[in-house]
């Protein structure tokens, strides 16, 4: 086994990653598969060099997190992000599997929430399921039908009833996207400079945070209120915490929402909704700094 260079590696995803982020809103599916393949690539390569677990890798990639002041930040490449990339390294054996088996794939959106059905071995399809699962991924339809169509699959393949803890598993994933979120937001303030963390978010416009403040608010407590946000960002730590917070307003009942609390104290839900606000103006970042002190 060889020790991991670790800034060569970050060297290497960070172009392909920059390029993802920036395309990502234009980019068909199929071209954001490659991308992500090459990615994930790089990580497998070091995973087998190496023999370092995958999680461990993708936090040594992400870098600090909050309260740990013996740790820089290595990189904003979130480890789902890494987590992605990597799984579809494992689903593609060869990049040209892509274009073979998705050609017409339209965005990464419906490939990733079919992605269970690809390497999971508890959902995986196989056969004329597998068939039908990929004509929908191919069709001509819009994003939009092709999605529905995928998550109907979903309910009709993974959404059967579950003991109490299971329910609670399922929601971990959320609770990664929520503290990878946090500790993004964390790390820009704790740098004290607000001409930086305005140039480093200038492509969320305000009327967004905003938006994105007061879902994050309401997810602590009864009664939440959706107000409508984009379904997409171009800036890919901000797009993960946009699904996160469109997964748990389009719950019909409040179950969910009750889960990732049990997960994530209200009062930190609150603490990221209060760090949010203080994104939208140099009055509102200081007026936070006073407090948060």
């Amino acid at each position: 086994m060889e020790p991991i260079n670790l800034q060569k590696l970050i060297s290497e995803i960070s172009p392909l990653y920059n390029l993802y982020k920036q395309s990502s809103r234009s980019i068909i599916g199929t071209e954001a598969l490659k991308i992500m393949w090459d990615i994930g690539d790089l990580l497998k390569r070091e995973i087998e060099v190496s023999g370092i677990a995958p999680h461990n890798l993708y936090r040594k990639i992400y870098g600090k997190a909050e309260g740990q002041n013996d740790i820089t930040q290595k990189s904003y490449i979130t480890r789902e992000f890494l987590g992605r990339a990597y799984r579809i390294r494992n689903i593609f054996k060869k990049k040209e599997d892509i274009k073979n088996t998705l050609p017409n794939l339209k965005n990464f959106i419906s490939f990733r929430e079919a992605m269970p059905f690809f390497d999971n071995e508890k959902y995986l399809l196989k056969g004329q399921e597998r068939e039908k699962m990929l004509n929908i991924l191919n069709s001509n339809e819009s994003s939009n039908l092709i999605l529905k169509k995928i998550k109907l699959l979903q309910a009709e393949k993974i959404g059967k009833k579950n003991p109490r803890n299971q329910k609670l598993n399922e929601i971990e994933p959320k609770k990664e996207v929520f503290i990878t979120f946090y500790n993004y937001l964390f790390n820009l303030i704790k740098s004290n400079d607000y001409e930086y963390i305005k140039k480093e978010i200038s492509d969320i416009d305000n009327s967004v945070i905003n938006k994105l403040s007061s879902n994050t608010s309401a997810l602590a407590q009864e009664g939440f209120k959706y107000i409508d946000i984009p379904e997409s960002l171009p800036n890919d730590q901000w797009n993960d915490y946009v699904e996160f917070l469109n997964y748990f307003s389009n719950q019909n009942d409040a179950k969910e929402r009750r889960r990732f609390r049990r997960l994530i104290s209200p009062e930190r839900i609150v603490r990221l909704a209060e760090m949010l606000q203080a994104m939208t103006s140099e009055n509102s970042f200081k007026g936070f700094k006073k407090v948060f002190k």
